[in-house]
Parts: structure tokens; sequence; C-alpha cells
């Protein structure tokens, strides 16, 4: 028994003896590894950082369609850039009988010898005229002042930000080809997307491309600032449809912020975000934005804005926002000021004033009432009517269409002044504006519109009548006077009509109606008839001689109008409106800014923009579907698209000029069209689907062609366009 038992006390002693032993063995290993090999281990750990990190899905594609194909048009989608690091540095290596850590070259002295030359004399050319050129010397010189460094530089920047046709052919260069990363020893990674040697990393990145940049920018979206991936405008407001779905995967830091990818797989692949289709249609963007800056250029205005929108959906179909920029004196949109700036709209708040008079009965479009001026009790100084011309009495209903401020001031002074209800007013006309914020679809600091509620003084009260003490952003304008064109159905404007995945539409959007019935059936068209009037005879005669009719109301705001430090008095021209007059399909409005030159007035400033528009819209959309009568006939527009024209005339039940060659429909598919009018974008287009090879010379629009319009052709022939 005693025997047993020291037996097995031997036997524990021994156990514990070997491990023991081998604790101090595995310690010892540790000590030397730490003493010995430390500096080598941990020069290799921190040149093998890795770590999972995410990997930023590729953001959704915001598409327009065209109004004459239906084909989609990219405004806004991701596009790879990459980004090429070279290691001109030397891998370390531990000698294991010695211990010493030596250095071996990634690219042999031979191959850098012979290669590197020939990849700078490349770059030279290929970089000429870009930001990243440099001689093939100074190449050399970059590449061998990181390469002579202590250790050598383990990743030196190559080439930044190209395209992916860019990478296409940079990676056919000496020392980047397939071919010589086989002979450096090749390593791929990924599925394509990103190349590894021991010499060479390629770092791909998605990055917001525009392929019509400028246009719209502040409507379908920019990058908002320190954040590539948050944005204003369309972009920011439907984010969480287009951003996708991150994933995972193992990535090693190569430089401070610079990661590639470094395992053979994702861990978890990324999903790319939806597309959505835009409401914006790109030619009619276009056009709003030549209009807007013609008119702001000739008149030396500050800033300006132009929305068209559709009657019965609310679609944005143009959207453009003006600012002179005083460094290059170009008009760039350096901000939403359609969306974003409010403003006193001026006159064409008079239409507001007359449909809440007019609904709740307290005037009629007969009664009599004074122009001029007028210095009303208790008022610091006269209310005069723009123009100061004498008309003397006058109805309500030409009152509005000739714009007068004392006609609109009595209207107010005898129905809220002289009964004691100041404070009415202003609640009077809330019933009848919509004086809340839209909340459309798109990513805005959009304000609220103001009335001054409290506003007692005689001055404000009456001012207030025609357009002050009280502010509006454009589009918040805009749909009220697309709500009279839409028969008192007042809708949301909207910027984005469907999301699409993988090519199949997976959510529609409806038309958001506000106000189901703005006023009285009577009203309505008392202020429809009203709006018709000011265009055919009022203040908007400049918009008269169309052949397809067009209402609405100008406006002419003072900016200043309190005047102080000496400040010369500025104005704020509009104009807002619709068209046809009779069967609207299309809302617009105009705003002209601080105008320099001596027009100021909103049918002088404004008006000519809305027409451009209007006009070139009829020209060139056929989406006018519903039979129109009663429609006088005047010469018809004589730049556009003939063929689009006629159809429209027929649509509407109007006759065309059948006896001007200009306007007699194509007769076949190979007749030269007429392109006289149109912008080089349009007449290129228009041409071009007609298998023209288009030559142009010049600037500005199309002023003659050769051939001549209205002749035969073949597939491939050349016309000549000069423009002016």
């Amino acid at each position: 028994m005693k025997d047993d038992k020291r037996d097995i006390l031997m036997r524990c002693l021994f156990i514990y003896i070997a491990i023991f032993i081998g604790f101090l063995c595995i310690l010892g290993r540790i000590l030397y590894i730490q003493i010995a090999e430390g500096s080598f281990w941990r020069t290799l750990s921190k040149e093998r950082y890795e770590d999972l990190r995410e990997v930023r899905a590729k953001r959704g594609t915001i598409y327009s369609v065209d109004s004459d194909s239906g084909e989609l048009l990219v405004l806004a989608t991701d596009i790879p850039q990459y980004d090429i690091y070279m290691d001109l540095g030397s891998n370390p290596v531990l000698d294991p009988k010695t211990h010493k850590t030596d250095a071996n070259r990634v690219i042999s002295d031979s191959i850098y010898k012979a290669d590197m030359p020939r990849l700078c004399i490349k770059m030279a050319y290929f970089f000429a005229g870009s930001p990243q050129y440099k001689s093939a010397d100074e190449y050399m010189a970059y590449f061998s002042k990181a390469r002579n460094k202590s250790k050598g530089n383990r990743y030196v920047l190559v080439a930044k930000d190209l395209s992916l046709d860019q990478w296409e052919i940079f990676r056919k260069f000496p020392l980047i080809s397939y071919e010589k990363i086989r002979k450096i020893g090749k390593k791929r990674i990924g599925t394509g997307k990103f190349y590894q040697s021991n010499a060479v990393s390629v770092v791909e990145r998605n990055v917001r491309y525009y392929p019509y940049y400028p246009m719209a920018r502040r409507s379908i979206g920019v990058p908002l600032y320190g954040c590539d991936t948050c944005y204003d405008g369309i972009d920011g407001f439907y984010s969480s449809y287009l951003r996708g779905e991150k994933g995972m995967r193992k990535e090693r830091k190569i430089n401070p912020g610079v990661w590639v990818p470094c395992d053979e797989t994702e861990q978890i692949k990324p999903i790319d975000g939806n597309d959505i289709i835009s409401t914006i249609d790109v030619r009619l963007q276009e056009l709003a934005d030549n209009s807007l800056v013609k008119c702001l250029d000739s008149n030396d205005a500050e800033e300006g804005c132009v929305i068209l929108m559709e009657v019965k959906t609310g679609y944005v179909r143009a959207i453009s926002s003006m600012q002179l920029n005083e460094k290059t004196g170009e008009y760039v949109e350096s901000r939403n000021l359609a969306v974003n700036d409010y403003f006193e709209p001026g006159s064409t708040f008079k239409t507001i004033t007359a449909m809440m008079l007019l609904d709740k009965h307290l005037a009629d479009t007969a009664m009599m009432l004074p122009t001029f001026a007028k210095r009303f009790p208790g008022t610091k100084k006269d209310i005069v009517d723009v123009g100061k011309i004498n008309h003397g009495m006058v109805s309500m209903g030409r009152a509005i269409e000739m714009s007068s401020n004392v006609a609109m001031s009595q209207l107010a002074y005898q129905n809220y002044i002289q009964t004691g209800k100041k404070l009415q007013l202003a609640q009077d006309l809330e019933q009848y504006f919509y004086f809340h914020k839209l909340d459309m679809d798109i990513r805005t600091n959009e304000p609220t519109p103001y009335i001054n509620k409290k506003a007692t003084s005689v001055d404000d009260i009456l001012r207030m009548s025609f357009g002050y003490v009280t502010m509006m952003t454009p589009l918040q304008l805009l749909t009220f006077y697309n709500g009279i064109a839409n028969n008192g159905v007042m809708v949301k404007p909207r910027f984005v009509s469907s999301i699409v995945k993988n090519g199949k539409t997976i959510k529609t959007f409806p038309t958001t109606i506000i106000k189901n019935q703005m006023c009285k059936k009577e009203t309505l068209l008392q202020i429809q008839s009203i709006l018709k009037k000011v265009v055919e005879q009022g203040t908007g005669k400049r918009l008269s001689k169309t052949a397809y009719g067009i209402a609405g109301k100008t406006g002419t705001a003072e900016v200043n109008y309190v005047k102080s430090n000496g400040l010369a008095l500025q104005h704020r021209a509009s104009f807002a409106g619709y068209f046809p007059a009779d069967n609207p399909q299309y809302s617009c409005i105009v705003v002209i800014i601080k105008p320099h030159k001596n027009v100021t007035h909103g049918g002088d400033l404004a008006a000519p923009v809305f027409k451009d528009l209007s006009d070139r819209v009829v020209g060139t959309r056929v989406d006018f579907h519903q039979a129109q009568t009663n429609v006088k006939q005047v010469p018809a527009y004589t730049t556009g698209n003939a063929a689009n024209y006629n159809r429209f005339c027929t649509a509407i039940g109007m006759r065309t000029n059948q006896q001007s060659p200009l306007w007699q429909p194509l007769r076949k598919d190979n007749i030269i069209p007429n392109v006289k009018g149109m912008t080089i974008r349009d007449a290129m287009y228009l041409l071009s689907k007609k298998g023209l090879k288009v030559h142009f010379s010049g600037k500005g629009k199309v002023c003659s062609q050769s051939p001549q319009a209205g002749g035969a052709y073949k597939a491939g022939s050349i016309i000549n366009l000069q423009l002016q």
C-alpha cells in the first residue's frame, strides 16, 4: 500500500517537473522572439495589418425619361475610379542562422532599370494636358526618390482618380501590365475589381457622376460638405432606396487611410442600391436653363429661377436656379432658390386676394375701383400703381388685368379697415393659400410660408393685399397657380415617379392632393377668365401672340423698398401662369431678381422667359391629348419641331397654317427636317436620329443649314449647321 502511494507521488512529481520545464521553454522562446526577433515581427505585423472593413454598395442611378423616345437618360450614377500604388520598397527577410533582418527588393534592380524609364515615358504621354502631368524625367525623379529612401517607400502613389477606360489603358503599361506582374509575382484578388501583385496595388472606389452636370445640380443632388455619402436634392431624399446594403471584407492597410482587399472572397457582398425615375425632362431642363440665363445676362440681373410643372400630376419637369458668380461673371446654380428662398411675391399675390374676395362675396368683378394713386386714411404715404398711369375708375376685373395696387388696397380698406377687422385679412387669406411646407420628395431647407397675422397698421394691411407682408417660395406660389389650372385641385409637386430594381418597377408614387377644392366653381371660372385677360389685354400682353394661349399674372415687387444707406431701389420681377389657357397641361413660374438695367416689370422681364419656354415645349412635346376648341388662329411659332407642332395643333382642335412649307407634315422619312432656331443639342438629336452626320460651327442657336430643309437625303450624309 505504501509502495503504491509512493509510486503515484513520484509519477505526479515527474509530470509537474515536465510541465515546468515545458513552461520554461515556452517562456524562453517568447523572450527570445521579443528580444532577438522582435523588431522583425513588429515591422512585418505593422506592414500586414489587416481588419474586417465595410464595403460600400454601388449607389443607385437617377434617371430621366426622354420625352421623344421614352428612353432612360442618366442624371446621376456611380462610376468606378482607380488609384494605383507601387511598392518600391523591400520585403524583410529573417536569417534563421544569424537571426538578423535582411531586405529583398519587391521589384528587382534589373526589372526597375529596364522598365521604369519606359513607364515614365508612357505616363508623360498619357497625362499630357491633365493636372497629373509631369515630364518623363520628373516622373523618374519622383519614383527614384521614393525607391532610394531608407528601405524604400512601400506604397508610392502612381496615378489617382483614373476612370475605367483610363485604367484599361494604364494597366498595359510597363511594370503595371499583366505580363510584368506575372514576372514579378502575380496575385489576383476579387472578381476583376481589384488587382494586386508584390509590386502593384489598385484601389477601386465608386464616385458619383453627373452626365449633364451642372444641369439642375441642386435638385438632382450634390454631396454635402464634409460627407461624400450625404446628398441634398433628390439623391438625398431617396437615399434609403439608392444607397443599397453594405458588405464586409478583409482588407490590409497600405498607407494611412488607404486599404486594399487581401482575401480571395468577400465575406458579405454589398447589394447595389435601387434606381429611381425622376420627373425631370432633360430637354425641357436645358431649355429652361438657356432661357433663364439669357434673360439674366441681358438684363444684368443678380439671380433668378424658373420652374415648369405638369398640371395634373404635379411632376416637376424643369427647375432652374441661377446666381451670378461675381468672380467669373457666369451664372451658376449655387443654391436652389426656387425651393429654398422665400420672398414677398408682389403682384402675383393679387390672384390669391382676388380669389378670397370673390369667393366670400366681398367683391365682384364688375365693381368700380380707383387706380393711379391714393392716400388712404391712416397711411404714411400714398399707394401708387406701377407706371403711374391714371386710368381713373375701372372694374375689379380690369384692375387686376392692369395690376393696380390702388384698387386692391381699396378693397382691403373698405372690407377690413373700415369694418374694424384688421387682423381678419391675414386669417381669410390663409384659407385660400396653403401656408404650410409642401414637404416634397427632395432634400432641401424649404421654409414655411409666412404672413404677418399680427399686422395692424393701415400700411401693412393695404400692402398685404397686393403681395407684401407675406413671403413664400417660387414653388409654393406655383403650386397655387397650378391648382387654378387643374380646375381647383391643388396637388403636391413631385420629383420622382417610381423606384426600379433590376429593370422592374417596384414602387410608384401617386399624385398627392393638397386641396380637392380651392374655391367655389364660379369663383374659379372668374379667376381663370381674369388670368387669360391679363395676357390678352393686360400687363402680360407680351405673351398674347401665341397659337395655344397663355394665362397668368405678372408681378413686380420692390426688394429694398425700405431705403437705407442711399441704396438704389431694386426689384423682383415674376410671372406665374399656365398653358394652353383653355386646356392647361403645364404651369410655370419665372422670377428675375435685382436686374440692374432699366427694365424691371414682370411683364417685360419674366414673361419673355415664360414664352420662350412655353413655345419650345409646344414645339417639342406632343403629349397634349385632350381636345381644345375656340382657339383663335395667329401666326405659328417658327422655331422648333414642325411635325410635333402640327400634331399638337390637331390634338387641341386648332387649324395649322398649311400654306407655310415650314409647318407641313414631313412627307417621308428621308426628308431633311428644319432645325433653324434650335439649340445644337436639339438639332443634333433630331438629325442623328435620321442618320445624318452633323458638322457645325459658331455658338448659339442654328441660323442656317446646308443642305436646306425639305430635300431628300441618304443615310450617312453630312449636314452643315451654322450657329449664331
